[in-house]
């Protein structure tokens, strides 16, 4: 039995083709409703004409969901950033790995909801109410949590530096394994000896006194628990998944693509990948900043406009990918494969490429904006029109690279290996002059 990251609501693992890759994203009637006229959407919820609410993966990025309803919805790996909550209820709402950075949920209901593992950063929550919310893992970074309701609320391994909560309710919650509380600010919170600190230990009035917070006498209360971690789900080729969506026709829980899997446990998705080869996620648009995915399988996989800001994939496999259009800017992606990649304009800004393996990749068009690639191999790559603006390229592997219309302005290649099979921005072969005016190495076979 394999045991993976999941929320506490045991997820379905679905099999599914490139045919049927719609079936496992968000009800699009209902985000279309539910961007378009939330009154509408609330009054159709009142009459219970839509028992299941399916928003998994849903795009409502700067959205307007002022006083939506939303209670109980699934909202798994939404993204929600930017967007304006106020007022919501969001009661019991599955939100897991949900994308909130910079939303507005001031005055918002949460309560009882699944936030584990969501990225929250810079947004604004003042007065919401989080009472018995799951906040496991959950960045919280420079969020503002003033006058909000954490009363019993689990937080055991967020992010707090940066994080505002004045006047906050922090009774009964369970900060267990919080990071950089003592970056937060405290000042006139609510905490009692129910409140679970860092160290597991529970607060007293002395620490409420250094930290500005308020100490509220109450009767002790066992510490609150809430299930994160690990959920036993049977083998990857599960008997009895139905290898399509479930039939419209038949309401029920909404369906999870497979790549749930990929930033909860990557030795898990590299297992279903190689036990079923056939299985082709479309990741296309999927949003993977900030993941950690070392080692990750994603090869031959249609990943077109895909977001891995931030992230971290050194030594992950995205050899004959389809990445156009791409965003990797400051990603960690040190001995990574793109060999055989279509990364047409693909953005690397700031990213940190050594040893990554490129050669043959369509790069035409890419963006290198002060990028290190030191040592990459290059080689017979179509690098036509890329921005090469202050990358580091010392020791990378340029023979048989077709750099016509390149910009290399302030660009470094030291040790660069150049070859009479280089093509130069000129649309000319590089000679033996123009490598060592740049300080690289020549050879005068074609390798």
């Amino acid at each position: 039995m394999k045991k993976i990251l999941l929320p506490a609501t045991i997820v379905m693992l679905c099999q599914f083709g490139p045919a049927s890759v719609n079936g496992y994203c968000a009800n699009q009637a209902q985000v279309n409703q539910l961007r378009s006229d939330v009154a509408t959407w609330n009054s159709l919820r009142s009459k219970g004409s839509e028992p299941v609410i399916d928003l998994n993966y849903a795009k409502l990025n700067d959205a307007n969901l002022n006083d939506a309803d939303l209670h109980d919805a699934s909202m798994i790996k939404a993204g929600l950033n930017g967007a304006a909550i106020n007022r919501s209820n969001l009661k019991n709402a599955n939100l897991y790995l949900a994308k909130l950075k910079r939303a507005n949920i001031k005055d918002a209901s949460l309560e009882g909801a699944n936030l584990v593992k969501t990225d929250m950063r810079s947004a604004c929550m003042s007065r919401t109410n989080l009472r018995s919310a799951n906040l496991a893992m959950a960045d919280l970074r420079w969020v503002i949590l003033d006058e909000v309701n954490l009363n019993s609320a689990f937080l055991e391994k967020a992010k707090l530096f940066g994080a505002t909560l004045k006047s906050a309710d922090l009774r009964g919650a369970n900060l267990k394994g919080v990071e950089m509380l003592g970056q937060a600010n405290l000042t006139g919170a609510k905490v009692s000896v129910n409140t679970i600190l860092p160290n597991g230990k529970r607060a007293t009035s002395l620490w409420a006194s250094i930290h500005g917070a308020r100490f509220i006498k109450e009767p002790e209360t066992p510490a609150v628990v809430m299930d994160y971690s690990e959920i036993s789900l049977p083998e990857i080729n599960t008997v009895g998944i139905p290898e399509k969506p479930n039939d419209s026709t038949t309401p029920g829980p909404p369906a999870l693509k497979p790549q749930i899997i990929l930033e909860q446990d990557v030795q898990a998705w590299n297992a279903m990948r190689t036990q079923q080869p056939e299985l082709k996620p479309d990741m296309e648009e999927e949003d993977l900043s900030d993941a950690r995915l070392e080692g990750a399988d994603l090869k031959a996989l249609a990943m077109n406009n895909a977001t891995m800001d931030g992230a971290d994939m050194d030594s992950a496999d995205f050899s004959g990918s389809q990445l156009a259009n791409t965003s990797w800017k400051r990603a960690d992606l040190k001995n990574a494969n793109f060999q055989n990649a279509d990364l047409t304009g693909a953005n690397f800004e700031n990213a940190f490429m050594r040893g990554a393996n490129l050669s043959n990749a369509n790069l035409t068009g890419a963006r290198f904006y002060g990028t290190r690639v030191q040592d990459a191999n290059m080689q017979n790559a179509d690098m036509q029109k890329v921005n090469l603006f202050n990358a580091d390229l010392t020791g990378a592997n340029l023979c048989g690279a077709n750099l016509k219309n390149a910009q290399l302005m302030d660009t470094i290649l030291n040790g660069a290996h150049i070859s009479t099979s280089t093509i130069t921005p000129s649309g000319k072969p590089a000679t033996r002059s123009w490598a060592v005016l740049r300080g690289a190495r020549f050879t005068d076979n074609k390798e």
